[in-house]
């Protein structure tokens, strides 16, 4: 009798040390039943609301645990100007900003609170594209709406709070809505280096070839002004303007004249692009993720390590003309804002412009699903030295 009191003095003890940081555990019950998340939503001002149904429809998918509305709670909701966030400090715990960033841009805002909730029970960001993952974030549509987990998503947090606690040392750490910008060259990295020839062309990405000429995709539009060696789309370098373009007649080429002269130096062109196998490097401020609408450009131009590979692996390509060039681990390349922007090989130590980024190599809208298209600079060499008036020696 007095072992059995014991025993029942100290699982109350220990239900009120767990209800203290959040989590409700029912003495006597059995080791599987569900645990209480207790979200504190009294900061979130409009936002209540969103995470109010963001708890309902987290307990409509999942059983292993439930969440509550408590102030406090082991869960805090914020909110301020910046990007959706989460800051995971276990399973179960940690804090939740409604970033006014996103909401601005059109995404959901239910979808946005759920998918930081997830991050809470114990989710990462699956930077999938599809409306139907909610942990696919900002790489899915603005116009996604979708608000609820996915069976596999709702599975996988049935079986962390099936599991020991000691779990959520594996869950911790901080997810940002717009990740991406980290996937606009996808899966690629910020640049590593000032590369002087690099050239911002409004929604393109373009390079020096010579002082006052620049060379960038045909079915980019024609800009009134470029800015000239930076990384940084929005300051650094020299911004010039563009008097005029000639386009190639036969493949996405475009070349832009400079109505002065800019102190860079310019990439060189060499006479032959290279054969498959042949490592490049392609860089722009393309899309990080793989959707046309899923993100911003990044400020910093990205960059991604590649190479040429066959021509039959590329659909509709002109062999004399183009290159194919390999989507890195079949998930990294170019895509939107991309365009036009240098493909580079190393010739000596130094970079050697071979292509300008066209198009898919799979007619997919899906970036980085397949090699991309670029223009083989090198096979219409003589063409651009008869344009500019003289290619550099």
């Amino acid at each position: 009798m007095i072992r059995r009191q014991l025993l029942r003095t100290a699982g109350a003890v220990l239900a009120a040390v767990l209800a203290a940081t959040g989590v409700q555990v029912a003495t006597g019950a059995p080791a599987s039943a569900a645990r209480t998340v207790y979200y504190d939503a009294s900061r979130a001002g409009e936002f209540r609301t969103n995470f109010d149904q963001a708890a309902q429809i987290w307990n409509s998918r999942v059983s292993n645990v439930r969440l509550v509305a408590r102030t406090p709670g082991s869960v805090t909701i914020y909110v301020d100007s910046g990007w959706p966030r989460a800051q995971v400090t276990g399973l179960g715990s940690g804090r939740v900003w409604m970033g006014w960033t996103a909401v601005n841009q059109g995404y959901d805002r239910t979808r946005i609170a759920t998918h930081e909730i997830g991050h809470i029970l114990g989710l990462p960001d699956r930077r999938t594209g599809l409306c139907s993952d909610l942990m696919s974030g900002s790489s899915a549509p603005v116009s996604c709406r979708n608000a609820y987990p996915s069976a596999a998503e709702a599975s996988r947090v049935n079986t962390l709070f099936a599991g020991s606690r000691t779990a959520s040392a594996t869950v911790t750490g901080t997810y940002e809505w717009d990740d991406e910008v980290t996937p606009l060259v996808v899966g690629g990295r910020p640049a590593t280096e000032n590369y002087p020839w690099l050239v911002y062309t409004s929604g393109c990405t373009g390079t020096l070839i010579k002082a006052n000429w620049v060379v960038t995709a045909r079915h980019c539009s024609t800009p009134s002004s470029v800015r000239v060696g930076s990384v940084n789309r929005t300051s650094g370098g020299t911004v010039a303007r563009v008097s005029r373009s000639v386009s190639h007649p036969t493949i996405d080429v475009k070349l832009l004249q400079l109505s002065t002269s800019v102190g860079y130096a310019p990439a060189p062109i060499p006479t032959t692009s290279g054969a498959v196998g042949t490592a490049t490097r392609i860089i722009g401020w393309g899309l990080t993720c793989p959707y046309r609408g899923c993100g911003s450009a990044p400020t910093t131009a990205h960059e991604l390590d590649t190479s040429i590979v066959s021509d039959s692996r590329c659909s509709g390509i002109n062999a004399t003309y183009e290159i194919c060039t390999n989507n890195t681990g079949g998930n990294s390349g170019a895509c939107y804002g991309d365009s036009g922007g240098p493909q580079v090989r190393r010739i000596n130590g130094v970079w050697n412009l071979i292509g300008a980024t066209s198009r898919a190599g799979n007619n997919n809208s899906t970036c980085a699903t397949g090699p991309s298209i670029y223009g083989d600079l090198p096979s219409i060499r003589s063409w651009i030295n008869t344009q500019v008036g003289g290619l550099p020696a």
